[in-house]
């Protein structure tokens, strides 16, 4: 699962997912691949575990995540892609060579649509709604006056 669940295009964010171990042998290494159109800017450091970043992939290793347990890995991603849903691959790796992979949904919005972009222009929406309100009163009152 990816929190935050979307990217806007063109923009970095970061992004964590998170995974149970669901098997009885401890889990060795995590490892998430991204598509053509997203960049991986930055692999977080997460205690106990060594990042590294290989082409498309970020690599977790070197720590142990207990049977049933549960631990989330961060990235940075860049998005170039166009607006829609993109597959991430998720791996787990177990130290007997197994591995337990699943896709993970990542939503890509337009620049226009990104959450912050909406905010601003919210504000300034409002900003000019509360001038023309104040002066239209400002108007009435001084009508009113004379």
């Amino acid at each position: 699962m990816a929190t935050p669940p979307f990217l806007a295009s063109g923009s970095s964010e970061s992004v964590s997912f998170t995974g149970p171990n669901e098997r009885g042998d401890p889990m060795t290494s995590f490892a998430m691949t991204v598509p053509t159109g997203i960049g991986i800017a930055h692999a977080h450091e997460v205690e106990g575990w060594d990042a590294s970043i290989e082409g498309s992939t970020a690599v977790w290793s070197g720590g142990s995540l207990a049977p049933d347990g549960e631990i989330a890995f961060g990235l940075t991603l860049e998005a170039d892609a166009e607006p829609g849903v993109v597959e991430l691959q998720a791996e787990q790796r177990y130290p007997d060579g197994a591995v337990v992979s699943w896709p993970v949904a990542l939503t890509i919005t337009p620049a226009d649509d990104s959450a912050s972009q909406n905010l601003a222009l919210a504000g300034v929406v409002a900003l000019i709604g509360l001038l023309a309100v104040a002066a239209i009163g400002l108007l009435a009152w001084r009508r009113r006056s004379a």
